[in-house]
C-alpha cells in the first residue's frame, strides 16, 4: 500500500513540474494592428505573434479570447484569465493589476472631420468624443481639456459604425489603430488630428492573485531580443520612403559617373577619328610622292645605265620605306580596331545577363590581341561563392582558364603578389609567371582583385592601369545593377502578398494571369524583356483593388453602378502606386489592361493600336481567368464555354490576332485552366 501511494505522489509530482502550463490570454474582441480576426477568421496580430514567441521561449501555451474589452478586464479582475492583452498603466489598473515590464510605445490621438473647426484641445469642448469603454485614453484626454464630453462604445467597430455613419465626428484612438480603420473604411481623407495626447509604453497585465505568472512572462520577454520585435512589427507597419537618402545620392553619383565615361569615350572616340583622318592623308600624300619619284628614277635608270647600282640602291631604299609606312598604317588600324572593340564591350557592361567570366574574357582577349608582344594577362577577383576566388587567364587568343579556387586570397595584403604567383604557377604551369607584374583593381571604396601580366615587352604600364580601371568599373556597375534588379522584384513581391492578404481571391487569379500572359508573350515572340514585364505585371495588375472597400470587392451578389465605378478606379490606383515606385514601364502595362479594343473601355477609352501590346495580351487572359473561375455572384464557365465567349469578344473587346493565339494554345494544350 506504501509503495502505490509513493507511486501515485511520483506521478503527480512529475506531471506538475513537467507539464507545459496553458495560460488563458483575454483580449479586446478588436483590436488591429496588435489583435484582430482575418478574413480566414484567424486570429492574427502583433500581439499573436509575440505569445507564439514566449511559447518557444519559457515553454508555455496560450489559449486566447476575444472579448469586449469591458469584458476582458473585468474577467482578468476576477482572476478567471491569467493575463490580459496590452494596455496603459494607470493608478487605478496599478491597484487591481499586476504589469509586465515595457513592450513598445504606442501614440494616441484625437481625430476629427476636417471640416471641424478645431485648432487646439480646448476648442474639444464643443463637441462629442467618441471612445471605447474604458480606454485610460479618456483619462489622459480630460487632463489637457476637463469639459469634453464622451460618448462610449462597447467595441471599436460600433465607434467605427457611428463615425461613417456621421453620428461621431470627433473620436479618441490609438494612432495604429484609427489608421488602419479610417483607411479601411476609405474615410482617411475626411480626418485630420491634434497633436498626440501621449506617447505611451503599452503592457501585459495579470490578476493581483498570480504574481508567479507575470514573472513567468516577464522572464520570456527579457528573451525576447530587439531584432525579434522588430521583425514581429515589420509587416504591420508601412513605410513611404522609397529610398533612403544615402541611397539617392549612390545612384545620382553611379548616374554622373556613367555619364561622364560614356562622354569621355565620345570625345576620345571623335579626337582619334580625326588624326586617323588626318594621318591617312599624309600618308597618301607621301605614297603619292614615293610613286612620282618612282617614275623619275625609271626615267633616269633609262638615261644613265652607268648608274645603276646606284639607282638601284635608291630603289631598294625607297621600298623600304614604304613597307615602314605600310606598317605603321596596318599598327593605326589595329589601334582603331581595339579601340572599337573596346567601346562595344564597355556598352554591354550595364547588361544584367552577361555573365563576369564571359566579359572579363571577351576583354582580356580583346586586349591582348592588340598588345605588343603581351604573352599572357588574367585576372583574380573575390567570387561571388563565398570563400574563393575566381581566376581568369587569356594565355593566347583561343585559350584560356576559368577557375574558381577554394583558396582565399587577401587582395589587400603586402604578400598579394606571391599568393597570385603561387597560385598560377599551380594552375597553369611556371613559365605563366615570368616578369608577372600585377595592379590592384579597385575603385575609391572597393578593392576587387588584382591584373596580373607578362611585362616583359609590354609598350606602357599605363594601359594596364586603365585597363584595370575598366574591369573596377564594370564590376561596380553590375553590383549595381544587380541591387537594382533585386529591389524591383522584392517590391513587386510585397506589393502582391499585399494585395492577397487584402483581397482573398487575388492569390490565385493573379498568378494564373502572370503565367498565362507571359506563356502567350513567348509564343508570340516578344521577347525574354517583354515576357519578363508581362509575368510580373500579371502579378500587380489588381494592386489598386488596396483602394476598393473589401465589402464591395466580396460582395455576394451583382455590384450597383456606384459600386462598379469605385471598382473601376482600381487599374489608375495600380498604375499611381507603380509609378510612385519608379516602375513606370510597368504602370502602363497595368493602367490599359481594362481597355477595349472598340474603344468603349476604361480608364482612357483607347482603341486598337493606342493601346499597348502587353495591356491588350493582359486584358484578354485576365478576362479568361475571370470566366473560368467561381465568384460570389456566378459560377465559373467551363474552358469551352470560355473559349466561345473570347471569339465572340474578338474585335470588339479584344485585339482578334491576340485573341485568336491564345485559342490556338488553348486547343494545343499549351495553356491548361
Amino acid at each position: 500500500m506504501k509503495i502505490r501511494c509513493f507511486t501515485v505522489l511520483l506521478i503527480f509530482i512529475f506531471v506538475t513540474v513537467f507539464a507545459t502550463q496553458t495560460l488563458i490570454f483575454v483580449s479586446g474582441d478588436f483590436y488591429p494592428p496588435f489583435i484582430f480576426k482575418d478574413e480566414k477568421g484567424n486570429i492574427v496580430g502583433i500581439s499573436v505573434d509575440i505569445l507564439h514567441l514566449l511559447e518557444k521561449k519559457i515553454d508555455v501555451k496560450f489559449e486566447i479570447k476575444l472579448l469586449p474589452f469591458s469584458q476582458a478586464l473585468e474577467k482578468l479582475e476576477r482572476s478567471e484569465a491569467d493575463m490580459i492583452n496590452f494596455i496603459f498603466k494607470t493608478p487605478q489598473r496599478e491597484q487591481l493589476f499586476l504589469f509586465s515590464d515595457p513592450i513598445f510605445n504606442v501614440e494616441s490621438r484625437v481625430y476629427f472631420r476636417k471640416n471641424l473647426n478645431i485648432k487646439n484641445f480646448s476648442d474639444l469642448s464643443r463637441y462629442v468624443v467618441g471612445v471605447v469603454e474604458k480606454d485610460a485614453n479618456e483619462q489622459l484626454l480630460r487632463r489637457k481639456v476637463s469639459s469634453v464630453s464622451f460618448k462610449y462604445f462597447k467595441n471599436m467597430e460600433e465607434l467605427m459604425y457611428a463615425i461613417r455613419e456621421n453620428q461621431i465626428d470627433v473620436f479618441l484612438m490609438e494612432n495604429l489603430t484609427a489608421q488602419y480603420y479610417l483607411i479601411k473604411y476609405d474615410i482617411f481623407h475626411l480626418f485630420t488630428s491634434l497633436e498626440p495626447i501621449s506617447i505611451q509604453q503599452i503592457y501585459f497585465a495579470f490578476p493581483k492573485s498570480k504574481p508567479q505568472i507575470a514573472e513567468l512572462i516577464n522572464s520570456g520577454l527579457a528573451k525576447i531580443s530587439d531584432s525579434d520585435l522588430e521583425n514581429i512589427i515589420s509587416p504591420f507597419v508601412r513605410t513611404t520612403r522609397l529610398l533612403p537618402d544615402w541611397a539617392w545620392y549612390v545612384i545620382f553619383i553611379a548616374i554622373a559617373c556613367i555619364i561622364g565615361v560614356f562622354g569621355v569615350l565620345i570625345v576620345v572616340n571623335r579626337y582619334l577619328s580625326k588624326q586617323i583622318r588626318k594621318r591617312t592623308e599624309e600618308l597618301q600624300k607621301r605614297n603619292e610622292e614615293l610613286l612620282s619619284a618612282n617614275e623619275e628614277l625609271d626615267a633616269l635608270n633609262q638615261e644613265l645605265r652607268a648608274s645603276f647600282q646606284e639607282l638601284e640602291s635608291l630603289n631598294e631604299e625607297l621600298q623600304q620605306t614604304n613597307k615602314i609606312l605600310q606598317e605603321k598604317s596596318e599598327q593605326v588600324l589595329k589601334f582603331q580596331n581595339a579601340f572599337l572593340e573596346l567601346l562595344d564591350i564597355s556598352s554591354k557592361m550595364t547588361y544584367e545577363s552577361i555573365q563576369e567570366k564571359d566579359f572579363l574574357f571577351t576583354l582580356l582577349k580583346t586586349f591582348k590581341n592588340y598588345a605588343d608582344n603581351l604573352r599572357h594577362v588574367g585576372v583574380a577577383l573575390k567570387s561571388s561563392e563565398f570563400g574563393k576566388t575566381l581566376i581568369v587567364l587569356c594565355k593566347d587568343s583561343d585559350d584560356f582558364v576559368i577557375e574558381r579556387i577554394s583558396e582565399l586570397i587577401d587582395f589587400q595584403s603586402e604578400s598579394v603578389h606571391e599568393s597570385i604567383l603561387n597560385v598560377v604557377s599551380r594552375m597553369c604551369g611556371k613559365d605563366i609567371v615570368e616578369n608577372c607584374s600585377i595592379h590592384v583593381i579597385k575603385t575609391s571604396s572597393e578593392v576587387y582583385g588584382v591584373l596580373f601580366y607578362d611585362s616583359g615587352k609590354i609598350a606602357s604600364e599605363v594601359n594596364m592601369e586603365k585597363l584595370s580601371s575598366l574591369i573596377a568599373t564594370f564590376l561596380s556597375l553590375r553590383s549595381y545593377v544587380r541591387e537594382q534588379g533585386i529591389f524591383h522584384r522584392r517590391l513587386l513581391t510585397v506589393m502582391t502578398k499585399a494585395l492577397e492578404y487584402y483581397d482573398f481571391y487575388t492569390k490565385g487569379h493573379s498568378e494564373n494571369v502572370a503565367n498565362y500572359a507571359a506563356k502567350l508573350a513567348e509564343n508570340l515572340s516578344l521577347g525574354k524583356e517583354i515576357v519578363r514585364k508581362l509575368y510580373w505585371a500579371g502579378l500587380v495588375h489588381d494592386v489598386g483593388k488596396i483602394f476598393v472597400p473589401q465589402q464591395i470587392l466580396n460582395k455576394d451578389g451583382f455590384l450597383t453602378p456606384e459600386e462598379y465605378e469605385r471598382v473601376k478606379i482600381h487599374p489608375v490606383k495600380s498604375y499611381e502606386l507603380l509609378v510612385a515606385a519608379g516602375l513606370g514601364d510597368l504602370a502602363k502595362i497595368v493602367r490599359h489592361h481594362h481597355e477595349r479594343y472598340d474603344g468603349e473601355g476604361y480608364p482612357d477609352g483607347l482603341t486598337k493600336e493606342e493601346i499597348p501590346l502587353e495591356s491588350r495580351i493582359l486584358c484578354v487572359v485576365d478576362s479568361f481567368d475571370a470566366m473560368t473561375t467561381d465568384r460570389p455572384y456566378k459560377k465559373a464557365l467551363s474552358v469551352k464555354e470560355a473559349k466561345i465567349e473570347i471569339e465572340n469578344c474578338s474585335g470588339s473587346q479584344f485585339d482578334p490576332d491576340i485573341a485568336r493565339k491564345f485559342i490556338e494554345l488553348l486547343d494545343s494544350g499549351e495553356i491548361k485552366r
